[in-house]
């Protein structure tokens, strides 16, 4: 399942395919997911990628936005903290995120303050289909888990969280080639909330 849904997204993105070749990421990501997913995890981690296969944050974090361009392998959710409440709030979309309204009380933070776009943070959900499947694979082979365990690697102080700001330094690679239409097109909605806020317009 993973690898036809990651063959389908590599024929539509081919700077996926030509910085982060199939053959060559493919094994990488399949490891990876059974292992966090052996651990719990129902998001996944560039930061623990890369040190998982001694990559590049940037250049991990900039897969994974790639990655999200199809919905069906990960989901690219902002995470936000309400002001109020404290509620942890996860949203999908940059409308929902600069129109925020908290689940919890009904807040409303509508770019009122120059801070707020510094206190999100981006998550990466696995997709179900791939979530069961991996779940179902780890139960029927039992020989293919590491053994380690959730605090051994939680430990590390390593956080499935990515600053909005890091989102923004890696979409572009070093032509100035963004990893997807779809990440450039989220970051140009952004940039536009941004200057609003900071009074550039």
């Amino acid at each position: 399942m993973l690898y036809g849904r990651l063959e389908n997204l590599y024929k539509k993105n081919q700077i996926l395919e030509q910085r982060y070749p199939l053959n060559e990421y493919y094994p990488l990501l399949r490891s990876f997911i059974a292992k966090e997913v052996d651990l719990g995890a129902e998001y996944l981690s560039p930061y623990r990628f890369a040190l998982s296969y001694s990559l590049p944050v940037g250049e991990a974090i900039r897969f994974f936005i790639g990655l999200a361009d199809a919905s069906n392998i990960l989901t690219q959710y902002y995470k936000y903290q309400c002001d109020e409440c404290d509620t942890i709030n996860i949203i999908k979309d940059e409308d929902s995120l600069l129109n925020f309204e908290c689940k919890e009380c009904g807040f409303q933070d509508a770019l009122t303050r120059k801070e707020y776009l510094s206190e999100v943070k981006i998550l990466f959900r696995l997709d179900d289909d791939i979530l069961e499947e991996t779940e179902k694979s780890l139960k029927d082979n039992p020989l293919s888990r590491e053994g380690r365990n959730a605090s051994e690697v939680l430990g590390r102080g390593i956080d499935v969280e990515i600053p909005i700001e890091k989102m923004e330094e890696v979409i572009y690679d070093d032509k100035h080639i963004p990893i997807s239409t779809t990440a450039e097109e989220r970051l140009k909605k952004i940039q536009r909330y941004r200057a609003i806020v900071e009074g550039a317009i």
